[in-house]
């Protein structure tokens, strides 16, 4: 993850789009559930930056993600990303959570390259201005935490017991 990482940051650097590409790629290799929960750690840095009490009115619809992500049909998790995103006053975190969803959708209809291409819409929309290091390390230091912990704790599974 950490190559990855590092070949995100030179991709920023010159300014490519779909950067976050290839940091969801190798979460999803693991768990498409990785991805998402990437792009949920994202939604609550971006929001905690920004200060906007959107996410506080939205917060439920990420605690649907987090609890019954399994239980939902495609066609529901559609209409959940069709709900927040008509909302009004859309702003970039409402946005990114309907492309959650979505991406929930295209995951478990085994579309996993559009599944891929939403979540990463998601935390690239909320991530404006490139050059903003501070929130991108944010970013990039969650995808590498997600990994490790993923990792490890299937690690301690594929040991053999004495």
């Amino acid at each position: 993850m950490k190559q990855i990482i590092d070949t995100v940051k030179q991709n920023i650097t010159q300014k490519r789009i779909l950067w976050a590409y290839p940091i969801a790629l190798n979460l999803k290799k693991h768990h498409y559930s990785l991805a998402i929960q990437w792009a949920i750690e994202c939604i609550k840095i971006y929001s905690s930056e920004v200060n906007s009490d959107k996410l506080s009115q939205l917060n439920h619809y990420i605690q649907r993600v987090l609890s019954k992500e399994n239980d939902l049909t495609p066609l529901q998790c559609d209409e959940i990303g069709q709900e927040i995103w008509y909302l009004p006053e859309r702003e970039e975190v409402q946005t990114a959570i309907a492309r959650l969803w979505w991406s929930i959708s295209a995951f478990k209809l085994e579309k996993e390259h559009g599944g891929i291409m939403e979540a990463i819409s998601a935390v690239e929309l909320l991530l404006p201005d490139v050059s903003n290091r501070c929130l991108l390390d944010r970013y990039l230091e969650a995808a590498v935490k997600i990994c490790e912990e993923y990792e490890s704790q299937n690690q301690s599974y594929e040991q053999p017991k004495n």
